[in-house]
């Protein structure tokens, strides 16, 4: 969990269950779970975790690809 504020309903639930989903989803976590984290709906398509562990791959290298350029050894 990245972020214990805020949960993300996913792929096609997600996009399928829409904010009507996400609300009953929050008022049943706010029944058993002392935190009230937001609740919405995914509005990433095509493979959203995918993309996001893409995304955070190739800032990595790009990271590390810079770090070796301005630190040579």
């Amino acid at each position: 969990m990245l972020d214990p504020g805020l949960v993300v309903l996913g792929g096609d639930v997600g996009r399928a269950g829409g904010t009507v989903l996400a609300d009953r989803v929050a008022a049943e976590v706010a029944r058993i779970f002392p935190a009230r984290p937001r609740v919405v709906p995914t509005c990433v398509p095509d493979e959203p975790v995918l993309r996001g562990a893409m995304l955070a791959a190739i800032a990595q290298a790009r990271a590390v690809l810079l770090a070796s350029v301005a630190d040579p050894q």
